[in-house]
Order: C-alpha cells, then sequence, then structure tokens
C-alpha cells in the first residue's frame, strides 16, 4: 500500500515538474504533514498524498491549513479512493474544507482545465455563473418565474443561483439546456484557500525549548507561530508575503538532514530560514542556514538587534 502512494508521489512530481513548477525533493525528513510543496510564480502549494482520502484526520487538515495560510499557499489533498470507490475524474472533493483531487484531475488543474464540479452532501454540485445566468435570462426574456417552471425548482432557488449558489448536476443540465448555454463556473483552488480561516492552536505546547523560543520571540515582538510535522518548527512573519522558516534543534551536525530538508523548502518558497541551536556553538551557518543560539537569543534586548544578526548570519 505504502509502494502505491510512494507511486502517486512520485507521479505529481514528475506533472509539476512537467508544468514549470520548482518542486521540493519528495523525500524530505521529518515532513509528516505534507508530501510536495511547489511554486511556479506567485502560485504555491503544499500537496498531501492518501490513497484513500477518509484517512484524512481533522487535527492533519487543521495543521495543512494553518501552514497554508502562514505561507500563502494552497493546500492539496491528491487521493484515489473513498470508502465509496474511486474518486470521479474532474470532480472537487473536500474533507475538513481542504480540496482533494484525483490524480487525473489534478493533472487536468495544471494543464489549465479547473474543474467545476464538487462532491457534497448527497451528491455532486456544479458551480455555476451567477452573473451570466442573469444576463443570460434576460437577454432571452425569461422571467424569474417562467425559467423555474421551466426547471422544475422554485423562483428562490433561481434567484439563489444567480447569486452564485452551486447547483445540482440534474438542475445545471436543465438550464444548459433551456438557456442554450455552458454556465458552469471553474473551482479556483487558489481563491478557496485565500477564504479559507486560520485554526487555532489545537493543545498547548509541551516542548519547553519552543515554549522558551516563543515566549522570547514574542517579548522581541515577533510574529512567532509554531507549526507541527514539518521538518521545521516554526514560522516567523517579516511582512504579508515575507516569512522565516525556523528550526529547533539540540546540535547541528545530528540534523542534517532536517537542515537541508528546511533548505530545501526555502528555495522552492523563495523565503529565508535558520536555526536556533540550544547548546552554544560557534558556527554562523550550517547547511546553508543561519544559525543562532539559545543564550544568544536570551541576551538579546531588542527586536532591531535580532533583526540584524538574523541577516548578518543569512549572509555569511
Amino acid at each position: 500500500m505504502e509502494d502505491r502512494r510512494s507511486a502517486i508521489v512520485k507521479l505529481i512530481f514528475d506533472l509539476l515538474t512537467r508544468e514549470g513548477f520548482r518542486v521540493s525533493d519528495p523525500l524530505l525528513g521529518g515532513a509528516t504533514g505534507f508530501d510536495i510543496i511547489a511554486k511556479r510564480e506567485r502560485l504555491r502549494l503544499i500537496i498531501k498524498v492518501l490513497q484513500n482520502i477518509d484517512t484524512l484526520r481533522g487535527s492533519s487538515a487543521m495543521e495543512l491549513i494553518r501552514i497554508s495560510k502562514l505561507t500563502y499557499a494552497a493546500p492539496i489533498v491528491i487521493g484515489e479512493k473513498t470508502g465509496g470507490g474511486p474518486l470521479e475524474h474532474g470532480v472537487v472533493y473536500f474533507r475538513h474544507r481542504v480540496p482533494i483531487l484525483s490524480p487525473e484531475t489534478f493533472q487536468d488543474y495544471l494543464e489549465g482545465e479547473m474543474p467545476f464540479i464538487s462532491s457534497g452532501p448527497g451528491g455532486f454540485y456544479a458551480s455555476i455563473d451567477g452573473k451570466r445566468l442573469h444576463q443570460r435570462r434576460e437577454e432571452l426574456g425569461f422571467s424569474i418565474g417562467y425559467l423555474s417552471n421551466k426547471i422544475g425548482t422554485s423562483r428562490r432557488s433561481i434567484s439563489l443561483y444567480e447569486s452564485g449558489s452551486a447547483v445540482t448536476i440534474d438542475v445545471y443540465l436543465k438550464l444548459e439546456e433551456v438557456l442554450g448555454e455552458d454556465l458552469g463556473k471553474s473551482i479556483d483552488l487558489s481563491i478557496i484557500s485565500k477564504n479559507l480561516e486560520m485554526p487555532p492552536e489545537e493543545s498547548p505546547l509541551e516542548n519547553d525549548f519552543l515554549v522558551e523560543v516563543l515566549n522570547l520571540m514574542m517579548m522581541h515582538g515577533m510574529d512567532f507561530h509554531p507549526v507541527r510535522k514539518f521538518p521545521f518548527d516554526a514560522i516567523m512573519k517579516e511582512t504579508i508575503e515575507e516569512f522565516f522558516l525556523i528550526g529547533l534543534m539540540e546540535s547541528l551536525d545530528q540534523n542534517l538532514i532536517r537542515i537541508n530538508s528546511m533548505r530545501n523548502i526555502s528555495q522552492i518558497f523563495g523565503n529565508d530560514s535558520f536555526v536556533i541551536s540550544r547548546l552554544r556553538t560557534s558556527k554562523e551557518h550550517f547547511g546553508g542556514c543561519a544559525v543562532i543560539s539559545l543564550s544568544e537569543l536570551r541576551e538579546i534586548r531588542e527586536k532591531e538587534k535580532l533583526q540584524t544578526l538574523i541577516e548578518k548570519r543569512k549572509l555569511a
């Protein structure tokens, strides 16, 4: 089963590479919350691969959304089946608010053919262009009452459709037949991600090292966010789209795989990363990442001095 999931990861990696994305190494150390990070121009994707999408836990979905909001990326799960059978081609599914696509649908999406059908309670629904529906109805001289009678629904439903509400597939087909026009509206996965709310921290932090760093960063006025299930331990926001990936490590030499993973993700995102070492170290740079010791962090009293130190080490 794991071999099959690995095969899907490789397939997605190859699809993204072929479509001009910068793609992270699919064998990143310390990553359980995602499988691939990808970026093309301003589009950033954080992708998790599952065979059965019903295995996506709420806690994993919330952490995926948190990371996506902090890094301005779109969270996507690629899967093959649910308990009810294989995922339908051309349909967007949702679990815990995260959009889910089959590999085939994801390939279509990368090639510019965005889906407009989603799975929901009771079946499949089509996203329609409500503004165009209203215009077409008026072009044909149809009243709301006439159109509702023709397709067998209520006047209120027509008003809702014109406001952008999704419709069942049978209603969509009737609208298309009566109005003589395709009213399908693509589901933009990046827009979905922007509309997701930032989930709160699920539980108190138990790592005393992370708690101390969090308190120090907050004391310095830094926008600091601990994360779980990623090769890095926190994200520090600088500006609206600039951030640092931060790894907290007891020692450097024993964490080279994690450091390389952090650096790889930073290169994909186009942002910087640095390591906070719990033990004193003479190293200011290691594995492509700036290094700051916890003792140095304790001695800093001003935000500007911390920022200057980070910039100096970053360029070392």
